[in-house]
């Protein structure tokens, strides 16, 4: 949380008022930069010129939609002149990468050719010119030689759909059985091969070239013939994806049998466990209902689904975003893409969070219909999840329904969000969201319904966003390989999962989470008894971060005091911690008192009265020692799913015998995180230091 070590408050300072400080600072950040783009220094301009009356009447508005049209009708926000602005097209920048690629590749630098033909491919235009087509082709040749046959016929494809000339066509189709047979898919080889023999036709060659060529085709024709296609796995089977503990409920789709919802009047809605759940189960696997791709990753992994890009298809219109493959972008056209594609630089430059590009984006992945058809269940009560009423992950009005505490938000936020609101709004009129836009009409012209009806829709998304979104991470391991002690999360974007928003935060969490693609899955570091919620962590952790650093932390980035176990009991840091074993009653389950003489073989809990055999726990728990050396060693010897086994058995056997603070426990669920985050399927190179 850099925003709250970038603030400086004078010692001495009241603590609920650093406490105050720090919320408006965090909340601050969740709107825009104060340090880059332009909408910060929109901001201060139109704070100057609004008077507190003004305020005061627009803290008394009830609804998003009243905030939206009071905004509306302030004259200076419509002194900000938008436009679209991206990254053009151009022929010229693409062709000087390709001859800078050729040069590369002549040279076998493999991997700064690929770099090279890659920009050239992201640059060429789709309209004009054969540069696309050439670049594709070009890439292809390299992408064969790196053994990426598979991306090397996806361009190659590509290369033909982008009218490659007709004359050279021989070229790549012979590449292209090339890339087939090493593949084992025998009847597409003969096809290709077929395909560059009649392709010969129209080559312009000389007489001798030409039959070598003919000869050529003809025997690689021949060494196919008869042949079955192979297995197109190659022997690897994809990877399955994870499963939920006991099976999906059919209350909570995305979540496992054991898991159910309640509520409170301070705790709101809450996920909690209703049978017993040992260590290392999953409870939660969710694709998120919306994400974006963080700015600086847009040219290393695909902004649809993530995954870290070899050879990026381009947008044909923008050269900001990259793809996997033509099916992800194809998804990205038909949904978002086709309405923030001109905008993104300008969303860029503008220094706006990420938050409000998610805001934007749950706009842009649906019609306008959609949303007026939506508009009549907007006033509808929040309610649990029931047999007759179950969650439903996917419907808008799951996320709409998440937590916003409008009710603690201040006039100024408000005021502040409603200004971004009406500033993304305005981005969606000039993509014709709502129809064909006038760029010389009066900018301040009165809001449409449908306008209002969206815009007080994204200033409810900002709300929502601000208390919901998950980070969605890769996987870094280094320098050295699958070294799961020296990986690290990496931050790719923002998310909202509308099962996983029901976890309550602990600093010291009962799950972990790892990603499958966008896909993400939340798993047990510890037994769970049945009526313990399912906590995960927000950030400050109680092993590393002291109580009072993570009571600020919490209240100034989510508005609430802790009341975990670590915070009540004020456990001490890792470096502080008094490696004491506390016994656990086996009827009641708390902490016993100390034993005082060593031949003690019982211990009468103080709670509850009952008797507890120690020496009987002694030899758990030594049990449990052993299981904790095996998990180490396995870890040292990067057997990730072995380390994984030993640990969670070790958490299962230690926590039935003692209860924390131990720093052996802590240590292993360190350990647990690591190992379950390496499960992750998005892996990504570590990030420069600034």
């Amino acid at each position: 949380m850099a925003m709250v070590t970038e603030c400086r408050i004078p010692e001495g300072t009241d603590e609920a008022e650093v406490k105050e400080r720090l919320r408006k600072l965090c909340s601050d950040v969740t709107i825009c930069s104060p340090k880059e783009g332009f909408f910060s220094h929109y901001v201060e301009q139109i704070n100057e010129q609004v008077s507190e009356n003004f305020l005061h009447k627009f803290g008394k508005l009830k609804t998003d939609e009243q905030r939206i049209l009071n905004i509306w009708r302030v004259k200076p926000i419509h002194t900000l002149k938008l436009q679209s602005f991206y990254r053009q097209k151009s022929r010229e920048f693409s062709e000087g990468r390709r001859a800078d690629g050729n040069k590369a590749f002549q040279n076998k630098n493999y991997d700064q050719a690929l770099f090279l033909y890659s920009q050239a491919v992201m640059r060429a235009p789709h309209d004009h010119g054969d540069s696309l087509a050439m670049a594709y082709a070009n890439r292809s040749a390299v992408l064969v030689h790196l053994n990426h046959h598979q991306l090397a016929i996806t361009d190659i494809q590509l290369a033909l759909e982008a009218h490659y000339p007709n004359t050279l066509a021989f070229k790549v189709l012979d590449r292209l059985g090339q890339c087939h047979q090493k593949l084992g898919q025998y009847s597409l080889t003969r096809d290709a091969f077929t395909r560059a023999t009649n392709a010969l036709n129209v080559a312009q060659l000389d007489n001798k070239k030409l039959q070598t060529w003919n000869k050529d085709l003809t025997r690689k024709l021949e060494e196919c013939e008869g042949k079955n296609d192979e297995n197109s796995n190659s022997g690897h089977q994809p990877v399955g994806e994870a499963q939920v503990f006991e099976g999906s409920s059919a209350i909570l789709p995305n979540a496992s049998s054991a898991v159910s919802i309640q509520s409170s009047q301070q705790a709101g809605r809450f996920a909690v466990v209703t049978r017993s759940v040992p260590a290392g189960q999953v409870l939660m696997a969710e694709r998120p209902y919306a994400a974006i791709l963080m700015d600086n990753k847009n040219g290393t992994h695909c902004t649809h689904c993530y995954t870290r890009l070899v050879a990026p298809v381009p947008c044909p219109t923008c050269s900001g975003v990259a793809f996997c493959s033509p099916p992800c972008r194809v998804k990205a056209l038909q949904s978002y893409h086709r309405w923030e594609c001109k905008f993104m630089d300008l969303l860029k430059g503008s220094g706006v969070s990420l938050n409000a590009y998610l805001a934007l984006r749950v706009i842009t992945q649906h019609t306008l219909d959609f949303f007026k058809k939506v508009r009549p269940r907007l006033q509808e009560p929040v309610t649990l999840p029931s047999t007759a009423s179950p969650h439903r992950p996917n419907d808008y009005m799951s996320f709409y329904h998440l937590a916003g505490l409008d009710e603690m938000r201040p006039t100024r936020d408000f005021f502040q969000r409603s200004l971004l609101a009406s500033f993304l709004l305005k981005i969606l009129q000039r993509a014709n969201y709502f129809g064909p836009w006038d760029d010389e009409g009066p900018p301040d012209k009165g809001l449409g319904e449908d306008e209002v009806l969206v815009g007080g829709l994204l200033l409810r998304h900002l709300q929502v966003i601000q208390f919901n979104a998950h980070e969605l991470s890769g996987i870094s391991f280094g320098k050295s390989g699958e070294n799961f002690k020296e990986s690290k999360s990496v931050f790719l974007g923002l998310a909202v999962y509308p099962t996983v928003a029901f976890c309550n935060h602990s600093c010291y969490p009962g799950v972990t989470r790892f990603f499958e693609g966008s896909r993400m899955v939340i798993v047990t570091l510890r037994p769970l008894c049945p009526g313990d919620l399912v906590e995960e962590n927000y950030g400050p952790i109680f092993t590393h971060t002291t109580r009072k650093e993570r009571l600020r932390k919490l209240y100034s980035r989510y508005w609430f005091t802790c009341g975990c176990m670590a915070c009540e009991g004020d456990w001490p840091i890792n470096d502080h911690m008094v490696d004491r074993k506390i016994l656990r009653c086996q009827t009641c389950h708390s902490g016993l008192p100390s034993i005082n003489n060593t031949n003690q073989s019982h211990v009468k809990c103080l709670q509850c009265g009952a008797s507890t055999n120690t020496v009987a726990a002694l030899k758990t728990l030594h049990q449990a020692q052993k299981l904790y050396d095996c998990g180490t060693k396995l870890l040292e010897d990067v057997r990730r799913e072995e380390a994984i086994t030993a640990f969670v058995r070790y958490m299962d056997t230690a926590l039935k015998v003692v209860v924390p603070p131990l720093r052996e426990i802590h240590l292993a669920m360190q350990a647990l995180r690591v190992l379950v985050g390496a499960r992750g399927t998005i892996h990504t190179p570590p990030e420069k230091k600034q």
